[in-house]
């Protein structure tokens, strides 16, 4: 049976946390400031209410006041300045490159954003699908109705898929569907619903 293997993006494949992360948050929050007409502040608290209530702040702006999410995600992810930040890896390649079954790319980030810094990465090829938050009805992950239209997309079952993610609650939800779970983090936090560790995306030939 063909292994389907399901990867983020952000932090998974390439380094977003060092100055991409940094950009987006402060276009979100400047986003938030001039269409509510309040402050970066006031803005910030906001935001921080709705990714814990929904799990995303464009979740958040559209329960609550109507935001149009393409207007949103188009404002807060400039892919053409964003996708400077991305380096290239000869490493990354070869990883993918050598990993048997289908590859996936499943993210919160936009399509416009996800297909830039995946063309910048120069990984393209390797993958058949890109999955980003139009692609679940703005539905972010870690949540099950997320997982469960991907899954849909794909025509396939949990089991035979393994996810690869940065992030804890992303993977405590694929574990919870059946999915094998594989962490790409440095923190050494034990989970059950974490089948395998690895520090850095390039050890997974080493993991699979």
């Amino acid at each position: 049976m063909s292994k389907i293997w399901i990867f983020d993006l952000d932090d998974t494949l390439h380094d977003a946390s060092s100055k991409i992360f940094p950009r987006i948050n402060q276009s979100m929050t400047t986003y938030v400031s001039q269409k509510l007409n309040i402050s970066n502040d006031a803005a910030h608290e906001i935001r921080d209410q709705y990714w814990k209530v929904y799990g995303a702040t464009l979740k958040g702006l559209m329960e609550i006041h109507g935001v149009d999410p393409k207007e949103f995600l188009l404002k807060t992810h400039d892919a053409y300045e964003l996708s400077k930040f991305v380096k290239q890896s000869h490493v990354l390649k070869n990883t993918l490159k050598k990993l048997r079954g289908k590859k996936i790319v499943f993210t919160n980030a936009p399509l416009h954003y996800a297909i830039a810094i995946i063309k910048s990465l120069n990984i393209e090829k390797y993958f058949s699908a890109i999955y980003s938050i139009e692609s679940t009805k703005y539905n972010p992950k870690p949540s099950l109705i997320a997982f469960r239209k991907i899954l849909r997309h794909l025509g396939k079952k949990a089991y035979q898929c393994t996810m690869v993610e940065d992030d804890l609650a992303n993977l405590k939800t694929a574990y919870k569907i059946g999915m094998k779970t594989i962490l790409v983090s440095r923190q050494n936090k034990k989970t059950i619903f974490v089948n395998k560790r690895i520090t850095k995306i390039t050890q997974l030939t080493q993991s699979s």
